[in-house]
């Protein structure tokens, strides 16, 4: 399946979707008016606004397709989250390794990349939503796949949910159990888009730009330290808060970028590299995976170079994800976010 389809639908779908949103302040399934919210969408555009932004819907406000539609008094509570909930990542050319081992200049755009990964607490507004049974965020192929991805009791939600709820204690825990297309599903519901292997690895390393130089092993640095990730060397052997193990984090703020659980990302993985000069090729399409988990033992996995992946339709115990969104989608970028 071309990855155009799932992260960056066609104008078209875009306008149509700020059409719901805001054309008529009509309700719809992109409104996330639901027992789960605050607001009724009578409420106008201001309560509208206040919903999207408390479902962490906030970047539907910022679309530059939306413009016309939102003010300035919607929008700036909408740019402050933004601000709060994710990093900006500056754009430039940098070196990336690809899935093949091969190492080649790439111009990544400037985005801005959730701080950290999407929580137990953040995706089940998403499942309470009906986003399950909202096929237009689904890929029309995987559609009677859709009606598989239930929790242990049968509901729509991740794999290891108890009646379309997660455990108490893991509100703030990473959600995991969800395959690539649930991923895929979640970051539209929300106006956003999973990050590519580029800009993962200008993320979370940070590359010089005017020196040209490459990319760090890890956010902190090159030199591995197990109090900064977690992973298996740390001792924890489960997930940990979203926020946990600060000293990991990027210079500009994004967490867990590598450890606590692997992240889905946007590029499919079509060559696995095995030995110096030989490769292999799946027998079913995969996703790029990245950063390791609080189970990976080996500590080069973590890196945020290492090239694996897992099936589309995996729904494994130690995978998440995070969410990124393209500057030039928004309007009025902040200037410290401006390529």
């Amino acid at each position: 399946m071309p990855i155009d389809t799932m992260t960056n639908p066609p104008a078209t779908a875009r306008r149509g979707w700020a059409s719901r949103l805001f054309g008529g302040l009509r309700p719809g399934p992109h409104l996330a008016v639901t027992a789960v919210g605050r607001h009724r969408a009578d409420d106008g555009l201001g309560g509208m606004a206040r919903q999207l932004i408390d479902d962490d819907r906030y970047a539907f406000l910022l679309l530059k397709d939306a413009a016309d539609d939102v003010g300035d008094d919607e929008a700036a509570p909408a740019l402050a989250a933004l601000r709060e909930r994710m990093a900006p990542v500056p754009g430039g050319v940098m070196p990336v390794v690809r899935a093949d081992g091969h190492v080649e200049p790439v111009a990544v755009a400037a985005f801005y990349l959730d701080r950290t990964a999407v929580t137990n607490r953040q995706y089940r507004r998403f499942v309470a939503s009906g986003g399950y049974d909202d096929l237009e965020i689904w890929p029309r192929e995987v559609w009677p796949s859709v009606l598989k991805l239930v929790d242990h009791t049968g509901r729509p939600g991740p794999r290891d949910w108890h009646r379309g709820e997660y455990p108490a204690e893991l509100a703030d825990h990473p959600v995991v159990g969800v395959c690539w297309y649930e991923a895929s599903a979640y970051a539209r519901w929300v106006g956003k888009r999973l990050p590519t292997a580029a800009e993962w690895q200008k993320a979370a390393g940070w590359p010089e730009q005017l020196g040209g130089g490459g990319c760090t092993r890890f956010p902190w640095g090159d030199v591995f330290d197990p109090v900064r990730a977690n992973l298996h060397a740390s001792g924890r052997g489960r997930t940990a808060p979203v926020d946990a193990f600060p000293a990991g984090a990027t210079p500009n703020g994004l967490y867990q970028l590598a450890g606590n659980v692997w992240e889905w990302l946007a590029d499919p993985l079509e060559i696995i590299p095995c030995a110096p000069g030989e490769s292999l090729r799946p027998f079913k399409p995969l996703r790029r995976i990245v950063g390791g988990a609080f189970d990976t033992h080996f500590v080069h996995e973590a890196t945020n170079q290492f090239i694996t992946g897992q099936a589309e339709l995996d729904r494994r115990h130690n995978v998440g994800f995070r969410c990124a969104v393209a500057v030039d989608r928004l309007r009025d970028a902040p200037p410290e976010a401006a390529p």
